[in-house]
């Protein structure tokens, strides 16, 4: 009896570690099959036709930039060109991968300004909020599959919206988290904010 009980205790771990597992995944969008290295990645992305480019802008912000550098570890002077490696500051996590997707930028430049120097340079619409409640209720009026950059008290990163979720993708300094994908309801990085300036990514 013993026995049994031990072998239904351990399905039953296996059983919730499976569903964590495949939850962290789900809201990451982390697939499961081997991904080619970052730079080949690049490659293919570079010889899509220019209109075909432009459409691929949402998913290779909401999809592809997390599963290539979700885990990449943050720091203050963080500059990483590579995923995976090294540090990787919000700024430069920011212009680093946008001129990585093809965007003719000074990326050191606006790196290392204030975030609103790099929203009003590369995006559109640009609007101010001091309520995290309000900034996803003007995305959400939006259409879908845009791609926005947020700037914060001390903070920058992504913002895209998928259906009725909103997600932040940004490399967190909370708890030297580094790069993250997470629901803007939950982010401790925006929660934290009193001030939040938002653009619609111009491509």
């Amino acid at each position: 009896m013993k026995y049994l009980f031990c072998i239904l205790f351990l399905i039953i771990i296996g059983c919730s570690k499976t569903k964590v597992e495949s939850e962290n995944h789900s809201i990451n969008n982390i697939p499961e099959e081997k991904k080619i290295p970052y730079k080949e990645f690049l490659t293919s992305i570079h010889k899509k036709p220019t209109e075909e480019k432009k459409n691929y802008l949402f998913k290779f912000i909401n999809y592809n930039v997390p599963d290539y550098w979700i885990g990449t570890a943050w720091s203050f002077n963080g500059t990483s060109r590579e995923p995976q490696k090294g540090t990787i500051a919000c700024g430069y996590f920011v212009t680093n991968t946008l001129t990585d997707f093809g965007f003719d930028i000074n990326r050191t430049y606006l790196a290392q300004q204030v975030s609103s120097v790099m929203i009003k340079k590369l995006c559109k619409d640009i609007k101010y909020f001091s309520k995290r409640q309000d900034l996803e209720k003007h995305i959400l009026s939006k259409n879908k599959n845009q791609v926005y950059i947020v700037g914060l008290d001390f903070h920058t990163g992504f913002i895209t919206r998928e259906d009725k979720d909103t997600y932040f993708i940004h490399s967190s300094y909370i708890n030297n988290k580094g790069v993250v994908k997470e629901l803007t309801q939950t982010s401790q990085a925006l929660n934290a904010s009193k001030t939040f300036m938002i653009g619609t990514l111009n491509y």
